[in-house]
């Protein structure tokens, strides 16, 4: 019996009120679950870190000194370079030092450089990095355990290091000696009390010469201290999507399985300034901004649990590969390295 012939009866037999309301229930269609996800969570970073590298980098300050006749110095503590005669047999007049230490009393005067090719640190790590994620699901198809579809995720996180730890870095220290004139019968000559510097004239009379090519050279490494501050602070918008599987628990739970592409475009700014405790070396700095594009790829799991037909909580794992990302100020790097960065995500799902 049709809907309309029931209610153009006034009063129905209880058989005909059962016949009523099935076809009732037959005229309203059953609600189907929504294909649409959309998932807001807190996501945690995990195993991110930033390096510095050429951490305390120099080189010989030789050159940032000049000598009366205004030519550069060529060692950190003196000179030796061509005097007016252009080295009249093998001597030199055009010479300085500065310390009484450099005339160790063998009949020669010995000059020096240093320099450092820096170290590497890595910075104080900052666990869990925090940022957050936006998700959409759409379910493309099931059967009765699975569910399978494509995932996309919009995230942000932000990491900032500052590190002001005292370091001692290795340092070449190469000497240079030059041969006293010797005296007839025994000795060498003495030079001048340091500190003494001569231009590269002959007069006045009387300034004693020293050989003017060196002899052998030796190296030692020294521990030289340093310190200062580095800064690096780096905003990390990153994007995600792949494909996900997902496996029924049970009536209300559910694990999940993705993968796919992922990017992070990284936008930071990199400030250093260091002193070294070496005469002479200058302080160095820098400071600057950069941003880049990262491109790899990333894996991930998640185990949900339904509270309605709307809203449900999910939790989960990813782990994701995009590189290193490197900003090189005035010679020194910071390094972030989002090479093995894993994330914790607790969130919200919503289907509409």
């Amino acid at each position: 019996m049709t809907l309309a012939r029931c209610l153009s009866l006034s009063m129905l037999p209880a058989t005909l009120l059962a016949s009523c309301s099935v076809a009732s229930a037959q005229l309203v269609s059953p609600l189907k679950e929504s294909p649409n996800h959309f998932g807001a969570s807190f996501r945690m970073a995990f195993n991110v870190s930033v390096d510095f590298e050429n951490v305390g980098a120099f080189r010989s300050p030789a050159g940032l000194r000049l000598t009366p006749d205004g030519a550069p110095f060529n060692y950190d503590d003196g000179y030796v370079l061509t005097d007016s005669s252009g080295n009249l047999l093998g001597y030199t007049r055009y010479w300085g030092y500065d310390s009484a230490s450099q005339v160790p009393g063998d009949g020669t005067l010995v000059m020096h450089t240093t320099s450092s090719a820096g170290t590497s640190v890595t910075g104080p790590k900052e666990n869990p990095n925090l940022g957050i994620e936006l998700t959409y699901n759409r379910e493309l198809g099931r059967n009765h355990s699975l569910r399978w579809g494509w995932e996309t995720a919009f995230n942000y996180m932000n990491v900032a290091v500052h590190d002001s730890r005292p370091l001692a870095i290795n340092a070449s220290r190469v000497s240079t000696p030059y041969q006293l004139p010797a005296l007839e019968g025994e000795g060498f000559v003495a030079p001048p009390p340091a500190p003494y510097y001569h231009g590269a004239d002959l007069s006045p009379e009387g300034n004693p010469v020293i050989h003017a090519t060196p002899l052998p050279s030796s190296t030692a490494t020294t521990l030289v201290a340093m310190t200062g501050t580095r800064d690096f602070d780096a905003d990390i918008y990153g994007f995600r999507l792949g494909p996900y599987l997902e496996l029924s628990l049970g009536e209300k739970a559910t694990l999940s399985f993705g993968g796919g592409l992922a990017l992070a475009f990284v936008t930071s700014e990199f400030s250093f300034h260091e002193t070294i405790a070496q005469p002479n070396v200058p302080s160095a700095s820098g400071a600057g901004s950069q941003q880049d594009v990262m491109v790899g790829g990333y894996v991930a799991g998640n185990i949900s649990y339904q509270l309605s037909k709307t809203w449900g909580l999910f939790g989960g794992v990813q782990f994701q590969k995009v590189g290193q990302y490197a900003q090189t100020e005035n010679g020194e790097t910071a390094v972030l390295n989002l090479n093995h960065s894993i994330f914790v995500v607790v969130g919200a799902a919503y289907s509409f």
